[in-house]
């Protein structure tokens, strides 16, 4: 059998593709390496609790949302969830911020919490939201970008209008730029909480963050943020069942070491010496393993050069999955917290600032009765794990800030943990198949870097790819909208 498209890797965007593809009667195969799906938003079970491998809080399920549109495309129900009116709390070594979703209770938080600067800060809010609002409207119609042919070039020309002139200024500027026309780039702990979120969705801090994807990010927190039940690979295993009740095929446990042409279709190779074939072929298992995946003949006629991608900038993490006795976060409304290091609240990566989340207490599926699980995750410098000689140290003295950190915000928190299950770099190697660890796509590095991103053009015919290291970039909502515009691609 010849397939219509062979997909490598069952993360978001290569399901979302493959879906999408099925549900236009194409004939579609997708190969994952691994025995569970949604790549590094999906799960795994020990002793009891499920854990999120990475990704955690639930967007785009709101009414014109990324993933409300995919599935109402397809026709289908996503998986129960609850709708967060406290996205996150950000705790601080004098305060905690409550982040809320609605922006007038927003508002009203950062009066409370920025009473000097409240005005100023509301107005940027305004800013971000407005900003937000345009570019959200350019990527729904899945424009390819940045534009790679004569085509691209064409198709967006529709997107040369008002509201989208308006958007240029914020496309030559970095947050950190705006900040300075509010007289904020000075104000310390707003420059935290900003730096904090923005890690969080971006990969990057006010200062080397292009304007426009900053706020497109801050702005779709409030937009509707979920708790999924049974985490964000109960949406995986949704897409999944779609594509196989809609005649594809989806092949758990096959890696694929080799892809390569011959004659007129591609050759998928598997580790157990199986050979699949197909007439098109999409990448979601990362431009960082672009040239392990493809053959050399392919490599040398791609965009992705194997030389600058070693060079390009882009984080690890480290990371707790844990479980707790629920009673330590009891009359606690957040799921989702982000703490700052009381010590060294101006680090924002290897334990400086990091995000805890938690399992819904209603949720079964997701702990043993009167327990919850979590998943606690920081950005980390990546070279360090590999070179390291005291490894096992390293990783026992990381986990231990990150506890204390949380022991210090919440006490008795140490002492009511039931399982702990640290991972670094090297972990998400071997489980997640990610080269050298690097998750999360690549680190913008200042107002023009968003110009360096990768399309979904590999620059070989009938070779796309999509993932956190492809525009619009990381998190499930980028990833998601990297494979849908991969498949409006292949079948135009």
């Amino acid at each position: 059998m010849i397939y219509d498209v062979g997909v490598v890797g069952a993360g978001f965007g290569g399901l979302a593709a493959a879906a999408t593809l099925a549900k236009k009667g194409m004939k579609v195969a997708v190969f994952e390496a691994s025995n569970e799906l949604g790549g590094s938003a999906g799960k795994f079970e020990r002793n009891g609790y499920r854990f999120q491998s990475g990704a955690t809080l639930g967007m785009g399920f709101e009414e014109g949302g990324v993933l409300h549109r995919l599935f109402d495309q397809l026709n289908i129900d996503p998986p129960a969830m609850t709708l967060l009116d406290t996205i996150m709390d950000i705790h601080m070594p004098d305060r905690t911020i409550h982040y809320f979703r609605e922006r007038s209770r927003w508002y009203e938080e950062i009066q409370r919490v920025f009473p000097t600067q409240s005005s100023a800060i509301q107005s940027f809010y305004d800013e971000v939201y407005r900003v937000g609002a345009i570019v959200d409207q350019l990527t729904e119609d899945l424009p390819v970008f940045p534009p790679r042919t004569l085509k691209d070039f064409m198709h967006l020309v529709p997107f040369v209008n008002k509201d989208a002139m308006k958007l240029l200024p914020f496309m030559n500027q970095t947050v950190e730029d705006r900040l300075k026309k509010y007289s904020l780039h000075n104000h310390r702990l707003f420059r935290v909480f900003l730096n904090g979120e923005l890690m969080d969705s971006v990969q990057t801090s006010v200062e080397y963050c292009p304007a426009f994807l900053g706020y497109a990010a801050l702005q779709t927190f409030h937009k509707g943020a979920y708790a999924v039940h049974g985490g964000l690979a109960a949406v995986a295993e949704r897409l999944a069942s779609f594509i196989k009740h809609s005649g594809s095929d989806l092949y758990m446990r096959h890696p694929i070491h080799k892809v390569e042409k011959s004659g007129q279709h591609f050759e998928f190779h598997t580790k157990r010496d199986r050979v699949f074939r197909a007439q098109k072929a999409l990448l979601n298992n990362s431009v960082h393993n672009f040239h392990d995946t493809v053959s050399k003949e392919m490599g040398e006629q791609s965009y992705v050069k194997a030389l600058k991608e070693e060079k390009r900038d882009s984080w690890g993490a480290f990371i707790i999955h844990g479980g707790v006795e629920g009673a330590v976060f009891e009359g606690e409304d957040a799921m989702y917290h982000q703490f700052i290091d009381p010590q060294k609240p101006d680090d924002l990566h290897d334990g400086g600032q990091f995000l805890m989340s938690l399992s819904d207490p209603r949720d079964s599926s997701m702990a043993p009765v009167g327990k919850r699980s979590l998943t606690i995750s920081t950005h980390t410098s990546i070279s360090p794990w590999w070179n390291s000689e005291k490894y096992e140290a390293d990783k026992e003295q990381m986990k231990n800030r990150l506890l204390d950190t949380v022991d210090f915000y919440f006490p008795s928190f140490k002492e009511k943990l039931d399982i702990v299950l640290p991972g670094t770099p090297i972990t998400f190697q071997k489980w997640l198949r990610r080269k050298n660890g690097k998750v999360g796509g690549y680190a913008p590095t200042g107002k023009y870097s968003w110009l360096n991103s990768y399309s979904i053009r590999t620059g070989i015919p009938d070779v796309y790819q999509c993932g956190d290291t492809v525009f619009p970039g990381a998190g499930t909502l980028g990833v998601t909208l990297s494979g849908m515009t991969a498949a409006k691609e292949m079948t135009r």
